[in-house]
């Protein structure tokens, strides 16, 4: 069991290190017509997987909280903050778009550990059983010490911490809810582009909800 799951968290571990990679290029790049494009490719496969597994609703929830919701609100906030030089953060709003997301990473991660190794007490066995108390708690205590290490590094204003424990719980929920979806067809991960993850759906819904909140109240404190 123990061999399992170091083998498990060694891949998830690298395909993390894949999936960041092209964020930390569209950080350095600093072009609004590549992040555009990927963030409209990751969502238009996201959705296609919403299809392909016949998930409910697939306009009323899949479509408006895929497209209609996370990926217009973060084109729209970095586009109207690079066009309009609204943003006086020493941070580009890559950079800090970059922060949001790493701080979903860290709190899916800490979670993932946490409720692996101590998890005890089950949130909802009859939608996600393996969401424990534990690894909830874990995780948002991974998300506010990064969040209490950005504030370090950058002088920010401490509620970037329940800003950022905020984020942990909505990406709780995210997860969730597509955790409801699968659980409902009995599959396990909506696909299995993402080795140690399943498919990109998987790897989204944590940052489908926080994401947007998250990013418009980083650039309000900040």
């Amino acid at each position: 069991m123990e061999k399992e799951y170091n083998k498990n968290l060694i891949k998830r571990a690298f395909t993390a290190l894949a999936i960041i990679t092209p964020i930390i290029f569209i950080t350095f790049l600093q072009n609004f017509l590549f992040f555009f494009l990927v963030t409209s490719l990751v969502c238009a496969l996201a959705y296609y997987e919403w299809l392909s597994n016949k998930f409910r609703h697939p306009i009323f929830w899949g479509f408006n909280l895929i497209f209609g919701y996370f990926w217009l609100l973060i084109n729209l906030i970095v586009g109207e903050i690079l066009f309009s030089s609204t943003i006086t953060s020493p941070l580009s709003v890559y950079s800090i778009f970059l922060i949001v997301i790493f701080n979903t990473a860290i709190f899916d991660t800490f979670a993932y550990v946490t409720g692996s190794n101590i998890g005890r007490r089950y949130i909802t066995p009859n939608i996600s059983p393996n969401k424990t108390w534990e690894g909830l708690f874990g995780g948002l205590m991974g998300a506010a010490a990064f969040g209490l290490l950005i504030i370090n590094i950058f002088d920010f204003s401490p509620l970037l911490i329940l800003i950022f424990i905020l984020g942990g719980a909505l990406a709780f929920i995210g997860d969730l809810l597509i955790s409801f979806q699968k659980r409902e067809n009995n599959i396990k991960d909506t696909g299995s582009s993402l080795p140690g993850h399943g498919g990109i759906l998987d790897r989204l819904d944590s940052h489908l909800l926080a994401t947007p909140i998250i990013l418009i109240l980083m650039i309000l404190v900040i």
